[in-house]
């Protein structure tokens, strides 16, 4: 769900009356959305990443975002990177989260599938997450799930923006020392985008200085597949290839997933960064079929969970105040 509003409506100072809490924890960015029963949002947040997996400080994070907002909540629903991956790490974030949320019921669960739930409000379908990392993430609407991909950066998330910037800088590096020479062109552009020095030996110091200066190496590499799906519109060779090759991993994974679920049509739906290219979404609409717009954003998932777990009786018009709610108030308070 893209939604262009920069002029939001002022929140509530503190929240207020009976809630639920949401909590999307990505790789990139965390965003916590307490809901009223009206399905009125009473406060949004955001703050960096909180991965466990490649921030070291994400209980802190966490802890900053939620404690402020977690008071008088019926429920709470979390959605976080990396979840199910490790055992030992899943049991210290849920020990954490019953920290922050005492006597609160509460879900845990990875964030992609909290963004399926949100994409098809609940029902049968699979959702595509392309961001920093991706991975499909398939339900029947009636428990049953599927995860394909996802298997973090040495193993897996093809076709994601980290990918992509990885790729991108591999081949300025190919390039520069001379094994692909024809690539020279789409390496000086990207140099030139960067600021970097357009020959070797000094391209490639400043291309690793660079990644070395980064805090975050991981989401800095990602942010790079926006400055290739720039050079894919301006019609650049490399740049459209390299779109194109992310697209056919993207495309497995939703083909995957759906034969997980054979006696069942699945549509598809995204979330993520990548899916603002123009041309990686055409692409994969060839190959996929349309796309269903997503209900609700990741965010919305969680508030649907949560408010199942705290009882409420949500409907349909429930569905359509808070996608409308959630698109209204686009500028979370930064932490």
């Amino acid at each position: 769900m893209r939604v262009v509003m920069p002029d939001s409506p002022a929140l509530p100072a503190r929240p207020y009356g009976p809630a639920i809490l949401a909590v999307d924890g990505g790789g990139t960015k965390t965003l916590a959305v307490r809901v009223g029963p009206d399905a009125s949002i009473q406060a949004l947040k955001t703050t960096k990443g909180c991965n466990p997996f490649d921030q070291p400080d994400w209980q802190h994070i966490l802890a900053t975002l939620v404690t402020p907002l977690a008071s008088g909540l019926q429920a709470a629903a979390f959605g976080v990177a990396g979840y199910g991956e490790n055992r030992k790490t899943g049991q210290l974030l849920r020990t954490h989260l019953h920290e922050l949320c005492p006597h609160t019921p509460l879900s845990l669960t990875n964030d992609v599938d909290m963004a399926c739930t949100g994409a098809f409000a609940g029902e049968a379908g699979v959702l595509l997450l392309s961001g920093t990392g991706s991975m499909a993430w398939g339900t029947d609407g009636k428990g049953q799930t599927a995860r394909v991909g996802g298997w973090g950066p040495v193993f897996g998330d093809e076709g994601s923006a980290y990918w992509i910037g990885r790729k991108a800088l591999q081949r300025v590096c190919q390039a520069m020392d001379g094994r692909a020479p024809e690539a020279k062109p789409f390496a000086r552009k990207i140099c030139a985008a960067m600021n970097w020095p357009d020959e070797n030996p000094a391209a490639l110091d400043a291309l690793l200085g660079w990644y070395s200066q980064q805090e975050r190496p991981r989401p800095a590499v990602a942010h790079c597949a926006r400055l290739i799906d720039q050079m894919a519109d301006d019609g650049c060779p490399e740049a459209c290839a390299l779109i194109t090759q992310a697209t056919h991993h993207l495309a497995n994974l939703v083909q995957t997933a759906r034969t997980r679920f054979p006696e069942q049509s699945l549509p598809w739906s995204y979330a993520g960064s990548v899916f603002k290219s123009r041309l990686l979404l055409s692409t994969l609409t060839e190959t996929c079929g349309a796309p269903q717009p997503p209900r609700l954003p990741p965010v919305g998932g969680g508030l649907v969970q949560a408010a199942k777990l705290a009882g409420w009786q949500i409907d349909a018009a429930w569905i359509t105040q808070l996608a409308h709610a959630l698109e209204t108030y686009t500028a979370p308070e930064k932490l």
